[in-house]
């Protein structure tokens, strides 16, 4: 094609046929020009196929993240939830200074040293945004969903942290001073019953309370992410 356009422009110089020439120089550079857009066009289709089949590739994952991130948050809320409750009880038995029911509370003093502790399996959202392959993911939602998870991650693991550092720095030296380990025997009962003591099932009341709204709230984020997600696999 193009040697024979050069052929006839080569023509109609030498018969001097100039408005003729310009026609087809037109006709040559309106050919180049088509050419570059369509393989321009054939390489962005091409390059959009790409991004999409690995927009779902990130999608698979996230849901199978995501989904392992939710069953043990399930399971970590079960677990804080069973001691919880305990330990409102044992609250109760204090105030009520119920001597009575003493074995039950030393029993339930020694699970005090026993919480819940959540470590997420993801890092979805930093792996996207430290890799600069956010921008594949095209679901504006999905996107600012994530961040918010990630916010919630990060204070869960601030109040695990706080958990952790109250029960070795305060609640295990207590314990220690009250209750015979091996074998389980409340040493002194004075101290069981004290309002020092009692704050301590206090305090990891309200720690543990703080951790349920933060797990509560970390379990709708996720649920809504995995819905979206469900949206954009079935699209």
């Amino acid at each position: 094609m193009r040697t024979r356009l050069s052929k006839i422009r080569e023509k109609l110089l030498k018969e001097g046929k100039l408005l003729k020439y310009l026609t087809y120089a037109f006709g040559e550079i309106i050919i180049v020009v088509v050419g570059i857009i369509v393989a321009l066009y054939l390489n962005n289709r091409n390059q959009e196929r790409g991004n999409h089949k690995l927009e779902i590739q990130y999608y698979q994952s996230m849901k199978t993240q995501l989904q392992d991130d939710l069953n043990t948050l399930i399971d970590v809320m079960d677990y804080d939830q069973h001691h919880f409750d305990q330990f409102i009880c044992a609250k109760k038995l204090i105030l009520l200074k119920d001597e009575n029911q003493m074995d039950t509370l030393g029993k339930i003093a020694l699970k005090m040293v026993r919480y819940g502790d959540f470590r997420r399996k993801s890092n979805i959202y930093q792996t996207l945004v430290s890799s600069g392959e956010i921008v594949i993911i095209n679901n504006k939602k999905i996107k600012e969903k994530l961040e918010s998870l990630e916010q919630d991650y990060l204070y869960i693991n601030r109040l695990e942290e706080n958990h952790e550092t109250i029960v070795y720095s305060h609640i295990v030296p207590d314990l220690r001073q009250v209750i015979r380990f091996d074998p389980v025997k409340v040493e002194d009962p004075g101290a069981l019953y004290s309002y020092k003591f009692l704050n301590n099932f206090v305090i990891l009341i309200t720690i543990m309370a703080e951790k349920k709204k933060a797990y509560l709230l970390a379990e709708k984020e996720i649920k809504s992410i995995l819905e979206l997600i469900d949206q954009e696999l079935k699209d």
